[in-house]
C-alpha cells in the first residue's frame, strides 16, 4: 500500500489532504468532453442493488485490516475523523452527464435508458399540464362564478318577484303613505312627526334621510345601469313585483302612442302612466309616483271654463323649453317658469280638497255639513273637524264670527286654491269682518282679480305696514290671520316657513310655491323679489337627505325636484333607485318637449346620465337612457324595443336634433344585428312573391329618414352579411332579397344546396321532401330543406322578369345543375337506382359511358377544372353514388334466376360505367379525397 511508505512522522491528515489536492489536479488536466461517465439505466441500478442484497456474506476481514493499518503506523480510528472532516463539495464534476452511452449488461443500457428518459418525460409533461389545467381552472372560478349559490338564486327569485321578501327583513318595505301627514292622517307625501323643526319650520319629513346609508342590497337592476358614472348602483332598490308589473304594461302604452304619433293625433301619455302605476300597487314608493305623475299632468295640462286639463300636443313646450335654456331670463323662461309653479300649485291644492273631502266623509257626526254640499259648506265642515282635532285652539286668540274661527276657514279656502270662495264669503259677512279688519275686503277682491295673483306696490305696502303696527306682539294675533297676510301680501319673504298652520311637506311645498312670483330684476323691489329659480337653488342646495325622514321614500324628493321645475336633476336622481319609473318619466317629459337632451351618447363606459351644457343648462342622456333601457328585453320582445328606441327621435327638433336621430337609426341597427329577428324588424317575403313591412319600415315616418329605401338596404344587407357568416342560410336568403340582391341570393341558395349534396350522413330510404307548392300566406323561406328553399327562390324570380334579369346567367344554370343533382340524391336516398344513374349520366358531369371511351373519358376529365366549385366539390359523392348504383343493380341482376342476353349485355354496361367512372377519377388525382378511389376500386372488383 502507499501508505505504508510514508515516515512515521507525517500526520496521516496530511497525507490524504495531499492525496486529494493530487486527485484535483489529475481531474483537471483531463478532457471530459473525450471521457463521458457512464450512466446506468433505472432497471441496471434496480438488478445490481438486488444482487448486493443476494450477496452471501464474505470472510470476516476486519480483524485483519485492523492489523494493516496499525503495522502501517495507521490508526484506523482517527483515519475515519479525517475522512469525515475532507470537505468534497468542490469535487470537479462533469457539467452534464452524458447520455450517449452504449452499454449493453444483461440486456439494459441505452435503449433501455432513452424509453426510461421518454416515459418521465412524457408523465412530466401530463403533470405539467394537469397542473396548469387546474391553475388556470382555479382562476376562471375565482373571477367569474360565486361559491354562494343560494343566496344567488333567492336574489334571482326576487328580481323576478317569484320570491317576497321575508317579514323580518333590514331591508325597508315601503309600506307608509307618501309625503306628509296632514292634520287628520295619510296624504300621498309621506308623514310628518310634530315636534321635529328643521330650517323651514316642518316637521319631520324635512329629517335625514335614511337612504343616504341604505341597508337595502336586494338583487339590483340590471348591470347595465353601471354605464353612467353618475350613476350609484348601490342605491338601487330592489325589482319588486310592482315595478315588474309596471314595466310589463308600459310597453303597450307605448307601442299605442307611437300609433298615435302615426295617426297623427295626441296621446294622454302622462295618465296612461299613471294608471298603470296606481294599478301596480299600494305601497309608499309607488303612491308618491303616482303623484309625481298627477304633477306633471297638472304642470302640462292647460285648464279649460270647466277646469278640465286640456291634453296639449307631441312636443308640445319643446320650442319654448329650448328657448328658455339658451336665455334663463328672457320671456320664454319667465313664461316657462310660471307654467310650472301654476301647475305644481293647482295639484297641491287639488290634492288638499281631496284631503278635505276624505276628512268630511269619514267625520259626518262632527262636520255637521247638512245644506247643499258647496264649497264654502264643505270648509266649514271641514274647520269644525279640525276644531276638534285641536281643542288648544280654545285658549289661543282666535277670530270667531258665528262660531266659526274666521281666519282659519279663510286659510283652508285659500290653502286650497279657492280664492272665489273667498271672496264669495267675505263680501257675505263683510260687516263682520270689517269689525275684525276693516281693509281685509280690499285686498283679498285685488288678489282674486288679477290672474297672477299679484297686488299693487301701493296696497303691498300699506298691508305690510298695517301688518307690521298689528303684528308687533305675534301671542295676541291669530296666527292663521297672520299667515293669510303674509301669503297674499307676500310680508316677509325671508322667512317662508310658517310651521303652526302649515305642518307638513306639502304644506311647505306650496306655501313656497304660492309665494314666488317670476319678474325681472329690478321691476321690484329687493325684499319683494322670490323666484322659481330661488326655490330651486335652495332645494339643491340642502339636497335629498335633509327633506326625508326615516319613513319617506326616495320619491319625496323626486316630487320636490318636478315641483319646481328640475326636471333633469330629478330624473337623474331617481335613476339611481329605480331605473324603469326613472326612464318613462323621461319618455313623459320629452314627449311634451320639457327634457334637455344631451347631443351625443358617448361611448365611454363612464359617460354620465346628466349632464351639463355650454350655456349651463342641464340635459339628459336620453338616447343611451332608452338604448340601455331596452337591453333587457331586445331578444325576447325585439318590436318593442323598436317602439322605445324610436322615441329618441323625439328630439329631432332640438339644437342637436341630428345627431339624436343618428343614435336612434343606430341603436336600431344594432338592435337588428343583435336579436336576429330579421322577419319581424326587416319584414318578410311571402311564396306569392309579396312583401310583408317589419316593424321598423312601419315606424319609417317616426324614425324621420332622408332616405328610407336606402337605409334599409344598408341595414338589411349588413344583417345578411352576418346571417351568412354565422350560417343562417334561410336568414341570409331573406334578408339580401329583402335587400333587393337577388344574385347574391342564389348564390348563398347555391352554397346551401351544394352543401347539402355534399352531406354523405343521409342514410338510405330517407324520403326526400316532397316538391310541394307554398300557400300564399306561407314565408317563402320557411322551409329548411336546401332543394325546397332553391325551388322557391327560382320560381318566384322566374315569375318577374326585373328579378330574374338581375341574376347573372352563370349563377342560374349552376343553381340549375345543382338542383337536378340534389334530385339524383334524393332517389339515391330512395332506393330508385335506375333513375339516379340516369339521373346523373344527365347533368353530363361524369362518364357514363356503355362502352368504355378514352376519349370522352378524357374529356370530361379536362371539364373538370371548369367546373364552378359548388358543382365540383360534389363530384366525389357523385362518383360513389353512381358506381353504388351500378353495384346494386348489378347485384340484383346477378340475385334473379334466370339469365337471358338482355341482363348479360346490362351487366357488360354496368361494368363499363363503372370502369368509366374509375378511369375518369384516376385522371383527376390528387382532386378526390383517397376514399373515394377505394371506393370505386371495391366495387370494381363486386362487379
Amino acid at each position: 500500500m502507499a501508505s505504508s511508505d510514508a515516515p512515521a512522522h507525517v500526520p496521516t491528515s496530511t497525507l490524504f489532504d495531499s492525496l486529494l489536492e493530487q486527485s484535483r489536479k489529475l481531474r483537471k488536466d483531463i478532457d471530459v468532453a473525450e471521457l463521458p461517465p457512464i450512466q446506468l439505466g433505472l432497471g441496471e441500478i434496480e438488478r445490481r442493488a438486488k444482487e448486493l442484497k443476494r450477496a452471501p456474506p464474505g470472510k470476516d476481514t476486519k480483524s485483519k485490516a485492523h492489523y494493516l493499518f496499525q503495522a502501517g503506523g495507521i490508526n484506523d480510528d482517527e483515519t475515519l475523523r479525517d475522512l469525515d472532516l475532507i470537505d468534497f463539495s468542490v469535487a470537479n464534476e462533469p457539467s452534464a452527464p452524458a447520455v450517449d452511452t452504449d452499454l449493453e449488461v444483461s440486456g439494459f443500457g441505452s435503449q433501455s435508458y432513452l424509453r426510461t428518459r421518454k416515459e418521465q418525460n412524457i408523465l412530466s409533461s401530463i403533470e405539467d399540464g394537469m397542473k396548469r389545467t387546474t391553475r388556470d381552472f382555479d382562476s376562471f372560478v375565482a373571477k367569474n362564478v360565486t361559491s354562494e349559490w343560494d343566496t344567488q338564486k333567492k336574489r334571482v327569485f326576487e328580481h323576478f318577484g317569484l320570491l317576497q321578501k321575508p317579514e323580518g327583513s333590514d331591508e325597508k318595505r315601503p309600506d307608509q303613505s307618501t309625503f306628509g301627514s296632514s292634520r287628520l292622517g295619510a296624504t300621498a307625501f309621506g308623514k310628518s312627526r310634530p315636534g321635529l323643526r328643521s330650517e323651514f319650520g316642518t316637521a319631520s319629513a324635512w329629517g335625514k334621510s335614511s337612504f343616504g346609508m341604505s341597508t337595502n342590497k336586494g338583487f339590483a337592476e340590471p348591470e347595465p345601469r353601471n354605464l353612467f358614472g353618475d350613476v350609484d348602483p348601490s342605491k338601487a332598490l330592489e325589482v319588486s313585483r310592482q315595478v315588474q308589473a309596471r314595466k310589463s304594461k308600459f310597453v303597450p302604452v307605448v307601442k299605442e302612442l307611437n300609433a298615435a304619433r302615426l295617426a297623427g293625433k295626441p296621446y294622454p301619455l302622462l295618465k296612461k302612466f299613471e294608471q298603470i302605476t296606481a294599478e301596480s300597487g299600494s305601497d309608499e314608493l309607488t303612491l308618491q309616483l303616482v303623484d309625481a305623475w298627477r304633477i306633471l299632468e297638472s304642470i302640462v295640462g292647460t285648464p279649460n271654463e270647466d277646469g278640465e286639463l286640456v291634453e296639449p300636443k307631441e312636443r308640445a313646450f319643446a320650442s319654448l323649453y329650448i328657448r328658455a335654456t339658451e336665455s334663463p331670463n328672457g320671456e320664454d323662461a319667465l313664461r316657462l317658469r310660471k307654467m310650472v309653479e301654476n301647475g305644481a300649485r293647482r295639484h297641491l291644492e287639488r290634492q288638499y280638497r281631496e284631503v278635505m273631502d276624505e276628512t268630511v266623509r269619514k267625520n259626518p257626526l262632527i262636520a255637521k255639513m247638512g245644506g247643499i254640499p258647496s264649497t264654502i259648506n264643505k270648509f266649514k265642515a271641514y274647520t269644525r273637524v279640525q276644531e276638534s282635532v285641536h281643542p288648544e285652539w280654545k285658549d289661543e286668540n282666535l277670530d270667531i264670527i258665528e262660531g266659526l274661527p274666521v281666519w282659519v276657514f279663510i286659510f283652508y279656502l285659500l290653502r286650497a286654491g279657492c280664492v272665489h270662495e273667498i271672496l264669495a264669503f267675505v263680501k257675505e259677512n263683510l260687516q263682520a269682518i270689517q269689525k275684525i279688519d276693516r281693509n281685509f275686503h280690499h285686498y283679498i277682491s285685488a288678489y282674486c282679480s288679477n290672474p297672477d295673483r299679484k297686488l299693487s306696490r301701493q296696497m303691498v305696502e300699506r298691508m305690510q305696514s298695517e301688518f307690521q303696527q298689528r303684528n308687533t306682539d305675534n301671542t295676541k294675533q291669530d296666527k292663521f290671520r297672520i299667515a293669510v297676510y303674509k301669503i297674499i301680501g307676500r310680508i316677509e319673504l325671508n322667512k317662508r316657513s310658517l310651521p303652526d298652520v302649515c305642518p307638513t311637506a306639502e304644506d311647505w311645498l306650496w306655501l313656497q310655491l304660492v309665494l314666488t312670483r317670476e319678474v325681472k330684476r329690478g321691476d321690484e323691489p329687493a325684499q319683494q323679489v322670490f323666484t322659481l329659480l330661488d326655490f330651486q337653488k335652495s332645494i339643491l342646495a340642502y339636497g335629498a337627505k335633509h327633506f326625508m325622514s326615516k319613513t319617506s321614500n326616495v320619491g319625496l324628493y323626486f316630487q320636490m325636484l318636478l315641483c319646481c321645475g328640475l326636471f333633469e336633476q330629478a330624473i337623474q336622481y331617481l335613476y339611481n333607485f329605480q331605473l324603469v319609473d326613472s326612464t318613462h318619466f323621461a319618455i313623459g317629459l320629452v314627449y311634451y318637449g320639457l327634457l334637455g337632451i344631451a347631443p351625443t351618447s358617448s361611448d365611454s363606459p363612464d359617460a354620465e346620465l346628466l349632464k351639463t351644457g355650454p350655456k349651463g343648462q342641464q340635459e339628459i342622456n336620453f338616447a343611451r337612457m332608452i338604448e340601455t333601457y331596452t337591453v333587457d328585453f331586445r331578444n325576447l320582445g325585439a318590436e318593442d324595443a323598436v317602439d322605445y328606441l324610436t322615441l329618441i327621435c323625439l328630439n329631432s327638433d332640438v339644437p342637436n336634433g341630428p345627431a339624436q336621430l343618428k343614435l336612434c337609426h343606430e341603436a336600431l341597427r344594432v338592435l337588428v344585428l343583435e336579436s336576429r329577428q330579421f322577419t319581424n324588424l326587416l319584414g318578410d317575403v311571402k311564396a306569392d312573391g309579396t312583401r310583408e313591412r317589419g316593424a321598423i319600415e312601419k315606424r319609417m315616418k317616426l324614425i324621420k329618414l332622408d332616405d328610407q329605401k336606402e337605409f334599409l338596404r344598408t341595414i338589411t344587407e349588413q344583417a345578411a352579411l352576418q346571417a351568412d357568416e354565422d350560417g343562417r342560410t334561410t336568414d341570409a336568403v331573406l334578408l339580401y332579397h329583402l335587400a333587393e340582391d337577388y344574385d347574391t341570393v342564389i348564390q348563398i341558395v347555391n352554397k346551401y344546396l351544394s352543401d347539402w349534396i355534399a352531406n354523405e350522413d343521409l342514410p338510405l330510404g330517407l324520403t326526400g321532401s316532397a316538391q310541394q307548392k307554398l300557400p300564399p300566406s306561407v314565408s317563402v323561406t320557411e322551409s329548411e330543406d336546401a332543394p325546397q328553399l332553391a325551388r322557391n327562390m327560382t320560381s318566384m324570380y322566374s315569375g318577374s322578369a326585373t328579378m330574374y334579369s338581375q341574376i347573372s346567367i352563370r349563377n342560374q344554370e349552376i343553381c340549375g345543375v345543382l338542383l337536378k343533382l340534389s334530385d339524383a340524391k334524393k332517389l339515391f336516398m330512395e332506393g330508385d337506382f335506375e333513375r339516379c344513374l340516369k339521373t346523373i349520366d344527365e347533368v353530363n358531369i361524369i362518364p357514363l359511358e356503355n362502352e368504355v371511351d378514352m376519349g370522352a373519358v378524357r374529356r370530361k376529365a379536362q371539364n373538370f377544372s371548369a367546373l364552378h366549385e359548388t358543382v365540383a366539390r360534389n363530384v366525389a359523392i357523385l362518383l360513389k353514388m353512381s358506381v353504388e348504383c351500378c353495384w346494386r343493380i348489378a347485384t340484383e341482376i346477378k340475385s334473379s334466376q334466370f339469365t337471358d342476353p338482355i341482363r348479360e349485355r346490362r351487366l357488360l354496361e354496368l361494368r363499363n360505367k363503372t370502369k368509366c367512372v374509375g378511369l375518369y377519377a384516376g385522371m383527376i388525382q390528387f382532386k378526390l379525397p383517397a376514399q373515394v378511389y377505394e371506393f370505386i376500386a371495391s366495387r370494381d372488383e363486386g362487379m
